[in-house]
């Protein structure tokens, strides 16, 4: 009797120490550093006729993914988060107030100790949203429409030095209404080819989208989401998603989302809450 005593108390010792010790483990994980950079088309897509406006559909994705940003930094491991979001351009406008302004739509909480990591995501959402207004507001006075090199960004490995943080999980989200154009980068390949997407192209049954990375951007682990996909020609919608996404699978991404506007905002929350979630 006194033996089995003994093992039960043996027993009941071990488990104990195993649960603690399996619950300290669990403590003691770091998840790994989210690294969400936003690309923001500012060409004359502000300007279409919608309800929400384009405006504000953009700002309400930015808000979105700073609350899942925030959502995952806070917590029990936040002293030792690493976890970065920022909203940037490219190419940048020339405009100086524009580029004093974005300088501000950028959070690394790797870089900050102790309390300034809390201050820093409780001041986020405020500064993000301030410093967007007025950089839409300045967009849309100067009516400057340059376009926005997307094509550029990734086939010069703008992608690879901006937006990829070794051991971290890098996510780019784009928002652009799909018809890629640059003023100062055009070309084609003569064969069908073109490193922008418009209505033009689009109207031919072969066209495609030049692809100067050859799968290098395989086993990078960069994650795009490309969101407000709007053509000017509805009908077009179609051709213009099959176009982005060969050339994603193209340069080796893989994992991406295209996905067309819709104005149920809940809607385009629901594609980013389930693209963040596998």
């Amino acid at each position: 009797m006194k033996k089995s005593i003994i093992s039960i108390v043996t027993l009941l010792v071990i488990v104990s120490v195993s649960s603690c010790g399996s619950r300290q483990k669990k403590e003691d994980i770091t998840p790994e550093p989210l690294n969400i950079s936003v690309y923001l088309d500012l060409s004359d897509r502000l300007t279409r006729n919608l309800t929400p406006s384009q405006t504000n559909r953009d700002t309400a994705i930015i808000n979105y993914l700073v609350d899942y940003f925030r959502s995952q930094t806070l917590g029990p491991t936040i002293l030792k988060s690493e976890n970065k979001m920022k909203v940037f351009f490219y190419p940048t406008p020339n405009d100086t107030e524009i580029s004093m302004l974005a300088q501000g739509l950028s959070v690394d909480i790797g870089s900050k100790q102790g309390v300034e990591k809390r201050k820093a995501l409780d001041e986020m959402k405020g500064i993000f949203q301030n410093n967007l207004a007025h950089i839409y507001e300045e967009t849309l006075k100067d009516g400057n429409w340059i376009g926005c090199d997307i094509w550029d960004f990734f086939s010069n490995k703008k992608v690879d030095n901006l937006c990829v943080k070794d051991g971290a999980r890098n996510i780019v989200v784009i928002l652009t209404d799909g018809e890629l154009w640059y003023n100062d980068n055009i070309k084609s390949d003569g064969k069908g080819g073109f490193n922008y997407i418009q209505p033009s192209t689009l109207s031919q049954p072969n066209s495609y989208l030049i692809d100067e990375r050859n799968g290098e951007l395989k086993g990078k682990g960069i994650e795009v989401l490309m969101l407000e996909i709007n053509p000017q020609q509805p009908n077009q919608r179609n051709k213009m998603m099959e176009v982005l996404e060969k050339w994603f699978d193209a340069m080796g991404i893989e994992k991406f989302v295209v996905a067309e506007t819709d104005a149920n905002l809940t809607n385009t929350q629901t594609i980013i809450q389930n693209f963040l979630d596998n």
